[in-house]
């Protein structure tokens, strides 16, 4: 009798260990289901059932936002371990600023989701957001001191700008979307920029379209390059559009969307040769010894087969890469640097000349400056334009000039209106001048009269 009682609670025994046991595994399944295993933070799915209780309480306000981490995260070569440092000690500064019931991961790993409730006025969001900025921003301690990245953030207010939870999460992405693109200072949305993103899907659509119909309305018009004597050396390829329906559209506006929707790489091939089937008419037909200046994006330049494209177009066309002028700006030298470097190396041993675009507007130091294969610097416009009057811009001119000679490159000034700049210019010892004082951009029949005949 006393064996069975013995058996009896043994078996309880077993059994409440197991039922222990499985309410366990279930705890730790919930945990994983529910937690980032990461940083720890709620996962979104939690957020969405949060937010339509908010919002079905029609008495609640609160702050919808969406923290990404920016590009210079993106560019970290760093491991899964690294990478998981980094984002729970990102959570960390976060925890702190909103409370942690608060704070959110999103799908993706770069990204982080919060709600600011019952806030008394705008006011207190800015600022509470400013400081979350700031907090990424921060330097990161050992072994993470090399490591340096920040965050752009997309916020929408309930019920200001958003009647359900659909619409609140899609105007919180707009807003960081905009503000991510067009490098404005905010974050917040607004009606204006809900017309800005859905005017540039149209156009975005219309970009396509247009690509797809045989580059419908695109045109390429050339600006000459001339020396102190004002005779021609080379000139600059511009791309056009004469979008259907809505007439010519600025370089400044289809230019950013075509970066970001990757059709930047169709519009600057269909630059490139057609550029190059004009330098091989103007070489071949009317004797003209010129050569050819085109734009380059950093997308452009992050394609593997960018060199292999270029190498293509010359080879093809059968044209001398010393007829050839790539222009990058300095944000596309520091993109990638070991990259572009071995990049830039196989563009200008077939011949073709570097050229550095709108120097002195990036952030490239002069270190950094003697690494890159550089043929040429060309003098931002906004340096130029208050010159011989402004003596700050004499001298700004002058400086670079001077750091030019000391690395062996040469120099060209852009964006020159008047005589009183050429001549300042010329006399500092810049090299080349491109600008209205001696043509706008102009179509090919156009450039040929003014400087063939």
């Amino acid at each position: 009798m006393i064996n069975i009682q013995s058996e009896c609670k043994e078996k309880l025994r077993q059994a409440q260990i197991e039922l222990m046991l499985e309410k366990d595994h279930v705890g730790q399944l919930e945990k994983l289901m529910n937690h980032n295993p990461d940083t720890g933070l709620l996962q979104r799915h939690i957020l969405v059932r949060r937010m339509n209780n908010l919002i079905s309480k029609k008495k609640s306000r609160f702050a919808f936002g969406i923290l990404r981490l920016d590009k210079n995260y993106q560019r970290i070569r760093h491991t899964r371990d690294r990478m998981k440092v980094l984002l729970y000690v990102t959570s960390e500064r976060l925890k702190p600023l909103v409370e942690e019931e608060n704070l959110y991961q999103s799908d993706r790993s770069d990204e982080f989701l919060f709600i600011i409730s019952d806030y008394e006025s705008q006011e207190e969001v800015e600022k509470k957001i400013d400081d979350m900025i700031i907090r990424v921003s921060e330097s990161h301690n050992p072994p993470a001191s090399d490591v340096s990245f920040g965050c752009n953030v997309g916020v929408a207010l309930y019920p200001d700008h958003a009647n359900s939870l659909d619409e609140l999460e899609q105007n919180a992405e707009i807003a960081l979307g905009i503000y991510e693109e067009k490098s404005w200072n905010g974050f917040l949305y607004s009606p204006e920029i809900g017309r800005t993103y859905h005017e540039n899907q149209s156009l975005e659509y219309i970009l396509r379209m247009c690509i797809l119909n045989n580059f419908e309305g695109f045109h390429i018009a050339y600006q000459p390059i001339v020396n102190k004597d004002k005779k021609l050396e080379a000139c600059e390829a511009l791309l056009r559009w004469d979008a259907p329906q809505r007439g010519s559209v600025s370089p400044v506006h289809f230019i950013p969307l075509a970066e970001e929707s990757g059709l930047i790489n169709y519009l600057g091939k269909w630059v490139l040769y057609n550029a190059l089937k004009q330098v091989k008419v103007w070489r071949e037909e009317m004797g003209q010894d010129i050569e050819m200046s085109v734009n380059v994006s950093s997308v452009q330049m992050e394609q593997a087969d960018f060199v292999d494209t270029v190498e293509t177009a010359l080879r093809v066309l059968k044209i001398p890469g010393e007829a050839l002028h790539l222009e990058i700006t300095e944000s596309v030298v520091m993109s990638n640097p070991e990259e572009i470097k071995i990049k830039l190396k196989a563009l200008q041993d077939m011949g073709i000349e570097i050229m550095l675009d709108d120097f002195g507007t990036g952030y490239s130091s002069l270190s950094s400056l003697n690494q890159f294969p550089i043929n040429t610097l060309k003098i931002a416009k906004e340096f130029v334009d208050n010159i011989p009057h402004d003596r700050h811009g004499v001298e700004m001119v002058r400086a670079i000039l001077g750091i030019a000679e000391t690395f062996g490159f040469r120099t060209l000034a852009e964006g020159i209106e008047q005589e009183d700049q050429f001549d300042c210019l010329i006399e500092e010892g810049c090299k080349y001048i491109q600008g209205y004082i001696t043509s706008p951009p102009v179509a090919a029949t156009e450039f040929e009269k003014l400087f063939f005949n």
